[in-house]
């Protein structure tokens, strides 16, 4: 008899623990979600979720509006919500070839905490949204392309995207966006797509569209095209093998992705000196292990604005080093003309281990930046100082040109060179800047007698291959130390002066982990 009174008791006790667990919980959690999205999004899209961060304006397209309730992602249905799934799949893959990096660096649970943050500051009730059924793929004919290649035209593909998909239809230079701002067609032969580059992917772009930009939705292709509504899926499947037909860019996956974004350094001789791994012919480069990381432009060129880049990384008892490698039809080294601007590369550490904003860091998690320029390692190479004679070789003068400026400079007050301005130096002994930063803008080059750093840089006429090294161990806190077992978050970063690019304007990559691992 006096069990079932003592058995309500317990439960009611059990709902209140958990009501009130549950109660205690939730500031927790919200604050963890704003901390979250404040730390990796805020930057870009705003605190608000506006797409007026503070660095909005070094990007191109502009980040997202995420209180518009428009997204360019979707596996849902026009008209309708994207998914959480959808939002994660974006947030963790990026979106290659714009400024949307990949935090795939994030767990499952950071992921979905974010995802939870927009849909509350954009208002977002995606319980309702309905999912587009894809279709089995019908394989690839050449009747199928012919197809293809009718609707493609039939239905003005080819207004915006050209007549061989490379993005330059007539349209192309007067679209815009949701927003106003001028939005580039996608160029189909790079093989890079928003939100992916398989059959199905294309599919769910064809048919659910792409809300806020020009691209609309060919859910209903029979209508659109007076054919039987039976066609439909064909039809579609169609469109999808002749857009993939266009595709004439390869881009260089022969080296694996790295495995849970990590890379491992392959351990050498302890005899080995920086000239040695510095020199590109050194057998150990061809035996370490080779990673092709993705890197996207942040402001958008009319050439490549994605591209991949080799990462190796070796290291001994007191060395490390790490060779970048990636494709560049153009050497450019020259900075004497305001119209000139020159070849880079950078690799970024998190001193502090902590993988923050991957923009140079933050005041909390600030950064370590190894910056190879192409202009050093000219005046490098050629042991010759910054002079405009280089390039204006055959000026007039009415000066003594064989004492003037060298004269004159060596007893005028040069601010740069006088304060100790490392890029003021007449000469250069080496090719890499040591910087620190604590977010963007806030670039900071060491003092000379801290520029630990070496490199050497080789273009062979298709592309730059850099090596940089140093101690493993730092004489500074503004420096990252490297012990065997660490696990160090790393990011990359590549300047094409031929696309004008110079200081925010580069192509980045997201942080990946660096292993010293015997």
């Amino acid at each position: 008899m006096n069990k079932k009174p003592h058995n309500s008791k317990r439960i009611i006790i059990f709902k209140w623990i958990l009501v009130t667990i549950t109660i205690w919980s939730l500031p927790a959690q919200n604050q963890r979600e704003e901390t979250l999205y404040k730390e990796y999004c805020s930057n870009c899209h705003g605190l608000e979720g506006k797409g007026n961060g503070e660095l909005s304006y070094l990007l191109y397209p502009k980040p997202r509006d995420l209180t518009s309730g428009l997204f360019k992602i979707r596996s849902t249905k026009a008209g309708h919500l994207p998914t959480d799934n959808d939002l994660i799949a974006t947030i963790s893959n990026g979106m290659p070839g714009t400024a949307m990096p990949s935090f795939n660096f994030l767990n499952s649970s950071e992921l979905q905490d974010i995802v939870n943050y927009v849909k509350k500051i954009g208002n977002i009730n995606n319980s309702n949204s309905i999912p587009i059924q894809i279709p089995d793929e019908i394989s690839q004919t050449d009747e199928l392309l012919r197809l293809g290649k009718s609707i493609y035209s039939e239905i003005e593909c080819n207004k915006c995207h050209g007549e061989k998909g490379k993005g330059d239809g007539p349209s192309s230079n007067v679209l815009v966006d949701s927003r106003g701002y001028s939005i580039i067609p996608r160029d189909f032969t790079s093989g890079v797509y928003l939100g992916g580059g398989m059959p199905h992917d294309l599919y769910l772009r064809f048919v659910g569209g792409m809300d806020g930009t020009p691209m609309p939705s060919y859910g209903n292709l029979a209508d659109v095209l007076g054919k039987p509504k039976t066609e439909e899926n064909k039809l579609a499947w169609a469109l999808v093998h002749f857009v993939k037909s266009l595709e004439t860019q390869s881009n260089d996956f022969s080296h694996k992705q790295p495995e849970d974004g990590k890379l491992v350094a392959g351990k050498t001789n302890r005899f080995k000196k920086p000239d040695d791994f510095m020199d590109l012919t050194f057998t150990k480069w061809n035996r370490a292990e080779t990673y092709s990381i993705p890197i996207s432009r942040l402001w958008q060129s009319d050439n490549v604005n994605y591209q991949m880049v080799d990462v190796q990384a070796l290291y001994n008892s007191r060395y490390i080093a790490i060779k970048l490698e990636w494709k560049d039809k153009s050497q450019d080294q020259e900075l004497y003309r305001v119209q000139d601007f020159q070849d880079g590369a950078a690799i970024q550490f998190s001193i502090d281990g902590t993988k923050g904003f991957h923009g140079m860091g933050s005041e909390a998690h600030p950064t370590d930046i190894w910056f190879w320029k192409a202009e050093w390692q000219m005046r490098a190479n050629e042991k010759t100082d910054s002079d405009i004679a280089l390039v204006y070789a055959n000026r007039a003068s009415d000066s003594d040109v064989e004492s003037y400026p060298t004269l004159m400079n060596e007893m005028a007050y040069q601010s740069g060179r006088d304060a100790g301005n490392i890029n003021s130096e007449p000469g250069k002994a080496s090719s890499v800047e040591n910087v620190t930063a604590v977010g963007p803008q806030t670039v900071t080059s060491l003092q000379e007698n801290k520029q630990k750093v070496m490199g050497k840089g080789v273009w062979d006429g298709q592309k730059w291959q850099v090596v940089f090294v140093r101690e493993l161990n730092s004489d500074s806190e503004q420096k990252v130390d490297f012990n065997k077992g660490d696990i160090i978050p790393v990011g990359f970063a590549v300047w094409n002066g031929s696309e004008n690019d110079r200081n925010g304007q580069k192509m980045v990559s997201t942080w990946y982990q660096l292993e010293l691992k015997d």
